[in-house]
């Protein structure tokens, strides 16, 4: 990896990584054959479990000076310019400082790290956990203001995928869709959401959890969350003008599922108190394939 703010804790030979800029996971996937006595992985395992789960490249990995492109940035303490569209940088003040690092474990199938920092008005926590069948994060913002305030966060989740025109979103019936490069509202009755041109929907109370099809790699990514209201799909394919930089040029390699709580599901954040959210991560093979 290279050109890179700050250290990155790598395990398992890269395959899970974590930068101490943003506190943000940068590479996770399973590792099956590693527990003590397992067996050899099949060549169907190794067919889903074989390939990354995030979406990151290591040759060109800033989107901006000091804003690490893929993986799983934390948009926090607000996501975009914020419940009221008036906050600056974009996404938030926690893609952009360092974190400081205290491994908890770290062993042949698990690394738990926690990190730590100051954002505007709030502390933050966040703890990551890989093992050899899940990453794990949990998130925590302590209000260090004298008054209430509210607040966004958001894990803004590149997952890989073998084709994105072919992946499909499941999980998200009963929510309240907002499709900010179209203008679509309403309830999603349906639930299946196609990742099509010109996918950038924000839904509020899906069903969950969140299951993201891959038919291209005969594999699911499924999201599971706790604190967390509020769901983003995107994918930089527009059906005009799609941007010209790698996010936009690799649009088939990815499909972003962010997860947290963002826009009309803010944080009332009272002062001095504390929020968490939760969030874990799996892969499975497509029963259908």
């Amino acid at each position: 990896m290279i050109d890179l703010p700050g250290p990155v804790l790598t395990r398992q030979h890269s395959r899970w990584a974590v930068a101490d800029h943003g506190a943000q996971v940068l590479a996770w996937q399973p590792v099956p054959a590693i527990r003590a006595g397992a067996p050899a992985a099949s060549s169907s395992q190794l067919a889903w479990t074989d390939r990354p789960v995030l979406w990151f490249d290591p040759t060109d990995p800033q989107e901006l000076p000091g804003v690490i492109r893929g993986g799983i940035p934390v948009c926090a303490p607000w996501f975009g310019h914020g419940p009221a569209d008036d906050r600056n940088p974009q996404h938030g003040a926690m893609r952009l400082i360092d974190f400081t690092r205290e491994i908890l474990a770290d062993s042949a199938n698990r690394l738990r790290v926690r990190y730590r920092g100051s954002l505007p008005g709030v502390d933050v926590v966040q703890m990551v956990e890989m093992t050899d069948s899940a990453l794990r994060l949990g998130l925590t913002l302590t209000s260090t203001l004298g008054h209430p305030q509210q607040v966004e966060a958001v894990w803004h989740s590149y997952l890989r995928v073998g084709d994105a025109s072919r992946a499909t979103v499941r999980g998200v019936a009963g929510a309240d869709l907002h499709n900010y490069a179209t203008g679509q509202r309403g309830p999603l009755a349906d639930d299946v959401l196609p990742v099509r041109p010109d996918t950038d929907t924000v839904l509020q109370d899906p069903a969950g959890p969140l299951v993201l099809v891959d038919p291209a790699w005969r594999r699911r990514i499924t999201l599971r969350t706790a604190g967390c209201p509020t769901a983003v799909v995107w994918n930089p394919l527009l059906s005009q003008d799609t941007r010209s930089d790698l996010t936009g040029t690799a649009w088939r390699d990815f499909v972003c599922v962010e997860t947290g709580a963002a826009k009309e599901h803010a944080i009332e954040l009272p002062a001095g108190r504390s929020t968490t959210l939760q969030l874990e991560i799996g892969v499975h093979p497509d029963p259908r394939s």
